[in-house]
């Protein structure tokens, strides 16, 4: 299977030029910005962009990524100082597969973020392959700018889980499918096809969920949490997920309504839940409607589109209203 970003990169071991083993997951390099130079031989395009690596490197360097160079060769045969960062050995060419970088007459360029999931793929010729791969390590870098925490909730937030062209696929079904209205209440499993359900919890009228029954729908979602998004849950939480409801595309429109306070997702009749996850669809077509977790101050959240937001079902928390536009948002409840 090709590896696409979002996905979370297969791990890497391999032998440096001195024949000692380096590890991408290890404690010593996780947790910065990766970039994986896949190399498959001394072309002409290759030495190109390697010596334009060369003479960008402190430019690179600035950002406080990792470079590695990946060559299937072994290391007594490598040149001593031809190229500008660690070169590490893959003579069978297993990593290259793994990667999906074993084109032969192709230079690939990987960057991982530093929870090791794939940001960039650069396969762009060398007149431009490293301008790619920089502008790709640069927005990552300027999502790390530290910054002193106050009180903050116990929450979870993974990029990338879905692509914009998978949001505007959601928003697609939203709009297309599951025209039918069914009575408020725990869902219907009996129904072959997409439905449509308000949503009056505490008097508020401004809620419709779309409950996602099509398979087509539902096996592409479930791929993509399983991949993407609950192994970074088991890491975070060490929980392992499951199960999980059927999920809903919800859509936020017009005046609440009702009353203004937070609530939790574990009482009854839903005990059995343990994490919510929300992931806006289409944050640039609405105002408000941040998350908030009034027991630990008053933060707004506001994920990106195709950002999972995850955080235990026991926190009180509160959607708040949409003051402008239509908000749409993938939900689950995982247990």
């Amino acid at each position: 299977m090709s590896l696409s970003i979002g996905d979370i990169a297969p791990a890497c071991v391999l032998p440096d030029r001195h024949g000692s083993l380096v590890e991408l997951r290890g404690d010593a390099i996780a947790g910065n910005v990766i970039v994986i130079v896949f190399c498959p031989g001394y072309t002409t395009a290759v030495t190109q962009v390697l010596e334009d690596y060369r003479t960008r490197l402190r430019e690179l360097g600035s950002t406080g990524a990792r470079f590695f160079c990946i060559m299937q060769t072994r290391s007594e045969s490598l040149a001593g100082g031809d190229i500008p960062f660690p070169v590490l050995c893959d003579v069978d060419g297993k990593v290259f597969r793994t990667f999906d970088a074993d084109a032969r007459d192709q230079l690939t360029t990987i960057v991982l973020r530093p929870n090791h999931h794939v940001a960039a793929i650069v396969r762009s010729g060398p007149k431009v392959h490293v301008a790619d791969a920089l502008a790709a390590v640069e927005r990552l870098a300027a999502e790390r700018k530290p910054i002193s925490m106050a009180l903050h909730p116990p929450v979870l937030m993974v990029p990338d889980v879905l692509t914009p062209k998978e949001c505007l696929r959601l928003i697609e079904v939203y709009e297309t499918r599951g025209k039918a209205f069914v009575r408020p209440g725990p869902g219907i499993d009996y129904i072959g096809t997409d439905y449509k359900m308000r949503i009056p919890e505490y008097g508020r009228r401004d809620r419709i969920d779309h409950w996602i029954v099509e398979e087509d729908t539902k096996a592409f979602l479930c791929s993509r949490l399983q991949n993407r998004l609950f192994p970074e849950i088991a890491k975070a939480f060490h929980y392992n997920i499951t199960a999980w409801e059927r999920m809903r595309v919800g859509c936020y429109e017009g005046e609440r309504g009702g009353e203004l306070h937070g609530h939790r997702d574990n009482v009854e009749p839903t005990p059995y839940r343990r994490f919510a996850m929300s992931m806006n669809l289409n944050v640039q077509e609405f105002s408000g409607g941040e998350l908030r977790f009034p027991e630990f101050g008053d933060q707004r959240y506001r994920p990106n589109n195709g950002t999972a937001f995850v955080f235990s079902s026991a926190l009180l928390h509160e959607a708040l209203h949409v003051t402008a536009g239509r908000r749409l948002v993938l939900l689950a409840f995982l247990f």
